[in-house]
């Protein structure tokens, strides 16, 4: 028999709200199949709520296959993300939103005060400020560090040992259970390209991308946040990112040891500064520290060098990738919305709202952010330029295709995804 924290999760209260979160990342995503796919479920509101609701109640819900895209880092290696359908999101979201309302120990999780990721109302600004105000308190020395491969690693039978212990429901335990397991539709493509081994479809490893995910990395280093915040040390953590600040570095040195010590224990560890300068830091915390994509010092916050290096390249990528597109799609025939000179604007715009909100917090400086507008506008005429050469080589159509206004010839009576405009 199912109890109340079960039922409460296929509440059409808790499905609606959990639907509003998984809205707004995916109406935002970069994907425009992300988008499209929540263009498709949100014109299926409120039944396909209905729908979700109707097999959880029943005990009959199935987590469709997953998509695995490996994405590649600055350092060349490869990030595994895994891409869930719409429904799977809105059930992981509402087991969330459920364990985070009615299960003291997700709430206990949740309420430590130097833990910041993944944990609600708490966001990237407020471990900048934390960071901050150890400074100005007499912090004088700093390690950063982040843990390798640390989704990968995590021992998922232990993290639901942890879950069974506290979660009286086992309704609930099997529901979460099978909301970590990582079913993958296109394994196939995957083993053909080599790149299997970086997901975790076996015991160990949960899914990035999934809305548990953050909960399962702040579950399993619960008590690592506990410990390493004592002697004099302040250990601020997102995720798999930490920064220990003290007074000293023979302080913060032995922290850092004790920090690997018990990331150890949980088969984890963490990058040395000294053997991987790109990935850690230590030194005196006055001369600036590198944290969240941030440098700190006590009187400064503002976005890191290599930080606003990172968007500068996003810029330039994506509008050649862009060009690229707008140059095939003129020679097939064919038209992708990135592929367009309005839709590459549009993306445009996009990342750079999504960035500067993102720094938003940051003290304001006319000095970088005009500096950075500077290379966007020379970036810009580039792009316009390519543009004007692409259109002067090209037929009627195919000038029409890179514009991205489309033929009427060539209208899909079929195609739904955007509303008709009036024929009156």
């Amino acid at each position: 028999m199912s109890t109340s924290l079960y039922k409460h999760i296929y509440r059409m209260e808790t499905l609606y709200a959990a639907w509003r979160k998984v809205r707004s990342s995916a109406f935002t995503s970069s994907s425009e199949k992300i988008r499209n796919e929540a263009k498709d479920f949100e014109a299926r509101i409120p039944g396909a709520l209905r729908e979700i609701q109707r097999a959880l109640s029943r005990k009959e819900f199935v987590f469709a296959p997953q998509t695995g895209v490996a994405k590649t880092k600055a350092n060349g290696k490869s990030r595994p993300i895994v891409l869930a359908p719409i429904p799977n999101r809105v059930v992981q979201r509402a087991l969330l939103d459920a364990l985070h309302l009615k299960v003291k120990y997700i709430q206990k999780v949740f309420a430590v005060p130097t833990s910041y990721g993944g944990i609600p109302n708490k966001r990237v600004s407020l471990a900048i400020q934390a960071a901050k105000e150890s400074m100005q308190a007499g912090a004088k020395y700093h390690i950063r560090s982040d843990i390798p491969d640390f989704f990968t690693k995590i021992n998922k039978p232990r993290v639901l040992e942890l879950i069974a212990e506290h979660v009286r429901c086992a309704d609930t335990v099997r529901l979460f259970e099978h909301a970590l397991q990582t079913d993958l539709g296109n394994i196939d493509a995957l083993r053909r390209q080599r790149i299997e081994d970086l997901f975790p479809i076996g015991a160990q490893g949960v899914a990035q991308g999934s809305p548990l995910s953050p909960l399962v990395a702040n579950i399993y280093l619960h008590e690592f946040d506990l410990k390493m915040n004592s002697k004099g040390i302040t250990c601020l953590r997102y995720i798999d990112d930490f920064l220990l600040l003290g007074q000293d570095s023979h302080s913060v040195d032995s922290a850092f040891k004790a920090a690997r010590k018990e990331l150890n224990a949980l088969s984890l560890d963490a990058y040395c500064p000294s053997s991987a300068p790109d990935k850690a830091s230590r030194g005196p915390a006055t001369k600036g520290v590198d944290f969240l994509g941030c440098t700190i010092t006590p009187g400064l916050v503002q976005p890191s060098r290599k930080t606003r290096s990172k968007f500068r390249e996003r810029v330039r990528s994506d509008l050649e990738v862009s060009i690229r597109m707008m140059k095939a799609g003129a020679e097939q025939g064919i038209t992708n919305s990135l592929g367009t000179y309005s839709g590459a604007l549009q993306n445009l715009d996009r990342v750079i709202l999504g960035w500067g909100k993102a720094f938003s917090f940051c003290h304001t400086s006319a000095q970088w952010a005009h500096a950075i507008d500077k290379d966007i506008s020379a970036a810009l005429k580039e792009f316009e330029a390519a543009t004007a050469r692409l259109l002067s080589a090209s037929d009627q159509a195919a000038q029409r295709r890179i514009r991205g206004v489309r033929l009427l010839a060539e209208v899909n009576p079929h195609q739904d995804d955007e509303p008709l405009a009036s024929a009156v």
